[in-house]
């Protein structure tokens, strides 16, 4: 493939760590990394696809993520003949696995495993750094309001496993979810984590969680993390998971 699109911020970061990203003709909403993607069409959001502007693009490999790619528009891919490429990285060990696929595909293997080793290489860093650690059990949090988290199926619940923590809701389903206060409460988790773009978010998100009677609160045993360096599952996340690490190693520290 010599012309590609790429459907979420995601992909286009994957794409570029497999060594295509001047292959790239069209993007989805808020790609922003590495720099210079924003100057690229957009052909649509989580939400929906600019269809007309997606086929003026003339792709001939679209890169799209499973868990936002609906049936009707997985159709209308088959009915263009636009050749569709889907990916769902569910655990950090699945990041390295679509650099080297997307390198296969593209015949960049070359690039695409330099980047991919060197993934591999920091994850079994952070691995050897916490996974020995006691574990902890942390609430993270995705959204200011309501109380949105992630269930133990998500990535960033394997971020917390590599940082030899356990996601306060292991059990829980789909894959984000609202929980409740009163189960949030119930759980007592040893640290609350969340996803904040500046401090007025990590102000609105600490003072909901002010409202609870949850010790780790009032313990001071909170944190936050860039969204965009733990929701993309692409090499970067490795640099939030280092994030989340620190903190919660941090708060191990200061236990009784």
């Amino acid at each position: 493939p010599q012309r590609v699109v790429t459907l979420t911020p995601h992909l286009a970061e994957l794409a570029h760590a497999a060594g295509i990203a001047d292959r790239l003709v069209g993007v989805s909403a808020f790609s922003d990394y590495p720099p210079g993607m924003e100057r690229l069409p957009t052909v649509g959001d989580a939400f929906s696809l600019d269809w007309e502007r997606l086929v003026a693009s003339r792709p001939d490999m679209v890169l799209a993520w499973k868990s936002s790619l609906a049936e009707r528009d997985r159709a209308e891919f088959e009915k263009l003949g636009l050749k569709l490429l889907v990916l769902e990285p569910r655990r950090l060990g699945d990041i390295p696995k679509a650099i080297r696929l997307i390198g296969r595909i593209a015949n960049t293997e070359r690039a695409a495993e330099a980047a991919a080793h060197a993934y591999d290489l920091q994850y079994d860093l952070l691995r050897k750094q916490y996974a020995a650690q006691p574990v902890m059990r942390v609430y993270f949090q995705i959204a200011a309001t309501p109380l949105l988290t992630v269930s133990d199926d998500h990535i960033i619940s394997d971020v917390l496993r590599l940082c030899g923590a356990q996601n306060a809701f292991p059990g829980a389903q789909p894959l984000v979810m609202i929980v409740s206060e009163e189960a949030l409460v119930a759980a007592q988790p040893e640290l609350l984590l969340g996803i904040a773009t500046s401090r007025e978010a990590e102000a609105e998100m600490t003072s909901l969680w002010q409202t609870l009677p949850v010790a780790a609160m009032q313990q001071g045993m909170t944190g936050f993390v860039p969204p965009d360096l733990i929701s993309r599952p692409s090499p970067r996340i490795l640099q939030g998971a280092r994030q989340v690490c620190e903190q919660i190693e941090k708060a191990r520290k200061r236990q009784p």
